[in-house]
């Protein structure tokens, strides 16, 4: 993250006003990297995309090339990114931090055989060199790379340059691609940003006013379009990093009908996407009409550190962040549930989640049955599909055979929970304890167990006791079977341990 921030006035270029993003013509003197001299792999990463649909990520590549900051063997950082990317085979990546494009960026496309990239600062790029000109480019850009077998580069812009200082100084690079997968063209809009750091007040109003600017533009420009808006966001969709103040994202959020955070199911599950903070600030978003290409669920982080050594100093503090897409003729509608699916017990009136996964499928209809099947009472209907989740309040009802259903709104293609699942109105208990030893006398803890309301305990020597915490001195030098017993309304749960008395001790 960029923590000085600038306040640019944008000079005036003719020459460059006359590349615009016109669809109708494509830019091909980018330049392709070649597959001549690559380096020797040093992690291998499994691949997170697929040959038929559209796999798109987003990564902060830290300092990416600064000898000064973020990792300090640069050429270890540029084998690294290397591979992730080669490796995770996605057809677009929106990046951020991009510092040395003299050296380390040309490197690493030439890494790449196969994807062509830009970054912000290139005479390719519409305002690009007036606005990522600053500290002898040493200042940190966004860029993009893409598969040449996919996507074919339209045009590039700078965006929003009127916000320039709520931006950090980094405005956002608009890139038009003309995309064909599945035997189908579209052309599309990928927007890469890189928002304001920081949990200072300031720095949370800025992101507001930049999430304020951005909105109006996309509302405005494009109301009808496919695009996708990628980056580092700085700052997370449920609450904001800020303590005590609402996520800077909410008038995004808000507009279900027009946006979505494919990353808020991340966000919500509490999942981070940087390696030391426990936020999730790296998003992705689109709006409407790509909903129904979604392929629900499919929005993950890469963690990258577990195939890459001391990945947070040695590459970034970011982890990749993707989500993938049906792209081309589409396919038949299809839609699983994955929750409850079977064997759950859940307290009625309690909420749970809903969950499905589905291909196809632009919104859903939510059934329950008490009954296993026979008969069926709604939930909601014309759910967005690619929410892949919906927040459910049980019925005052109990069942031991309750089901769920998820419908096609638009057919009669639908999927039932697997197996019955259990509504009660007690939950059953489950023991659970811990232990520790001093010499030969043992502690006991049951806070741990659920849903219990007594506690039994038996020490494998022929006494016992009772109660959430207990205490008992072992004679014999042996090994005890000790089981906690707990029970709640009639319902009964056990677990055991050994524990192993020695001359010298117990443990």
């Amino acid at each position: 993250m960029l923590s000085a921030s600038r306040f640019r006035i944008a000079a005036a270029v003719s020459a460059l006003s006359l590349l615009t993003l016109a669809a109708c013509h494509s830019i091909t003197d980018v330049g392709s990297p070649t597959p001549q001299g690559l380096t020797p792999r040093l992690a291998t990463i499994p691949a997170q995309g697929t040959a038929t649909s559209l796999d798109i990520g987003n990564w902060n590549i830290e300092w990416f090339g600064d000898p000064a900051n973020g990792p300090t063997n640069d050429s270890l950082q540029e084998a690294n990114v290397k591979d992730v990317i080669a490796g995770a085979d996605l057809d677009i990546w929106g990046v951020e931090e991009v510092v040395d494009t003299t050296n380390e960026w040309k490197l690493l496309k030439s890494q790449l055989p196969g994807y062509t990239g830009i970054v912000a600062n290139e005479p390719i790029v519409v305002n690009g060199p007036q606005y990522y000109s600053d500290f002898s480019n040493t200042e940190q850009k966004v860029g993009i790379l893409f598969k040449n077998s996919v996507a074919t580069l339209l045009g590039a812009k700078i965006i929003l340059t009127a916000n320039d200082y709520d931006f950090a100084g980094r405005p956002p690079m608009e890139v038009s691609l003309r995309v064909t997968l599945n035997g189908a063209t579209q052309d599309i809009v990928v927007i890469v940003l890189h928002n304001k750091c920081c949990s200072d007040a300031t720095s949370w109003q800025r992101r507001q006013n930049a999430s304020v600017a951005l909105k109006n533009y996309l509302d405005t420009t494009y109301p009808t379009q496919k695009v996708w808006v990628i980056g580092d966001w700085n700052d997370d969709t449920d609450t904001s990093i800020t303590v005590g103040s609402p996520t800077p994202w909410a008038n995004f959020v808000s507009d279900a009908a027009r946006y979505t955070f494919p990353t808020k199911a991340l966000s919500d599950a509490h999942i981070a996407s940087t390696v030391n903070y426990t936020d999730f600030i790296d998003h992705q978003l689109f709006t409407n009409e790509v909903g129904a290409m979604y392929i629900a669920g499919s929005a993950s982080v890469l963690r990258a550190d577990s195939y890459i050594t001391n990945y947070g100093t040695t590459t970034t503090d970011h982890y990749p962040v993707f989500s993938r897409y049906d792209f081309g003729v589409p396919g038949a509608p299809t839609t699983t549930v994955t929750s409850p699916n079977g064997g759950e017990t859940w307290l009625t009136s309690s909420v749970h989640n809903i969950t499905w996964t589905s291909a196809n499928i632009a919104n859903v209809n939510l059934d329950y049955s008490l009954d296993g099947g026979g008969t069926w009472t709604a939930i909601a209907a014309g759910v967005s599909a690619s929410t892949g989740s919906y927040s459910w309040t049980l019925p005052a009802t109990t069942s031991t055979n309750a089901k769920v259903r998820v419908t096609d709104a638009a057919s009669s293609t639908n999927d039932v929970s697997d197996a019955a699942f259990t509504i009660t109105n007690t939950l059953p208990s489950v023991a659970s304890y811990t232990y520790t030893c001093s010499g030969f006398t043992c502690s006991f803890n049951a806070s741990a167990s659920q849903n219990a309301t007594s506690y039994s305990w038996n020490f494998g020597d022929n006494t016992t006791g009772s109660g959430v915490t207990v205490s008992h001195t072992f004679g014999v030098r042996k090994t005890y079977t000790v089981t906690l017993t707990t029970t709640p309304s009639g319902s009964q749960s056990s677990t055991s341990k050994a524990v192993t008395c020695t001359q010298k001790r117990c443990s």
